[in-house]
């Protein structure tokens, strides 16, 4: 018999559910059989699909050691190969900084353990801050920024931050501002309303009056009358969103291979060897969040605004 005892992170989940994330080899008609039989308890008792499990329950599966490994799969820690970059961190959360090139997340196999993800939880098993009980949760990023573009990820250690962050950021109140340079001379602050549609073989967006809407609000922070450096607040959060909304405007992120001018892209990359959107998520500013209500108003900055200035002003040099 395998026996397990239920800690805070994998609470507040469904029997059957947690189930299937622990039995993760296992079918889920498998799963559903072993419960009708009596085969997996809760705390003694039978137990039903939905029951909830809490803290403390002790789940019984009366299956055998060997069956259970051939079911469950081990969680792969890999090795932080770099120093994260933490920008605040506490209990509940980590903020970290991204540099461009890296992932978010791995988008196949071979991104595996190089990518922010990876790197997060390898620090926080290197540092006894994971449950090695916990057998269904994995701390994981709450918002993404595109490879190439720098800055500010969150990163929740528990399951109820993750939980708390995520309604969070899907009801805005977490203000997210990036700071990025543009083709063009704006001369007033302005917002972009658009509905897009993204194509995933090609893995960029268009517009579609049936797609998902998309709303960004940008300031003008200086101009030389021919690239203008804003700020943009993202008030909902989808992929290319400000890439996107800025090429809608005609004046694209200098340096975007995807939607930006490619006379300019060149001439960039010939001079400074840049070769991607300059774009710099810098800045969050949390709201009232459950949970973490001691956050409400703090603001939290990239380490990367001195570097993003340097390249500022050469980029400004440049094109005059």
């Amino acid at each position: 018999m395998i026996e397990i005892k239920i800690t805070a992170n994998d609470a507040n989940q469904r029997f059957d559910r947690f189930l299937r994330k622990l039995l993760i080899k296992s079918p889920i008609s498998a799963i559903q059989k072993n419960i009708r039989k009596k085969n997996f308890k809760i705390n003694g008792k039978r137990a039903k699909f939905n029951d909830f499990l809490k803290e403390g329950d002790i789940v019984e599966l009366f299956i055998s050691d060997e069956n259970y490994l051939k079911l469950t799969e081990d969680k792969k820690i890999y090795e932080l190969k770099s120093k994260l970059n933490i920008v605040y961190e506490d209990e509940n959360l980590i903020i970290m900084d991204k540099r461009a090139g890296i992932l978010s997340h791995a988008a196949e196999k071979k991104d595996y353990g190089n990518n922010m993800v990876d790197f997060m939880i390898s620090y926080l098993y290197k540092t006894n801050q994971v449950n090695s009980r916990d057998k269904t949760f994995t701390p994981a990023i709450v918002n993404r920024l595109d490879r190439n573009t720098a800055g500010i990820l969150i990163g929740a250690k528990n399951h109820e931050s993750v939980v708390n962050l995520n309604k969070a950021i899907k009801e805005n109140k977490i203000s997210k501002y990036y700071l990025t340079i543009v083709d063009g001379y704006i001369k007033k602050d302005f917002e972009i309303n658009e509905k897009i549609f993204k194509n995933e073989n090609r893995n960029i967006v268009k517009s579609d009056e049936k797609g998902k809407e998309i709303k960004t609000k940008f300031k003008v922070i200086d101009t030389n009358k021919k690239l203008s450096l804003l700020e943009a607040e993202l008030i909902t959060g989808k992929t290319h969103q400000i890439r996107f909304s800025l090429m809608k405007n005609n004046t694209p992120i200098i340096g975007d291979r995807k939607y930006g001018n490619k006379k300019i892209n060149q001439t960039l990359k010939n001079k400074t060897n840049i070769n991607n959107q300059i774009l710099l998520a810098y800045k969050l500013r949390f709201g009232k969040v459950k949970g973490l209500e001691y956050l409400n108003g703090k603001e939290f900055f990239t380490g990367y605004l001195n570097k993003f200035n340097e390249i500022k002003d050469i980029c400004f040099e440049i094109f005059k």
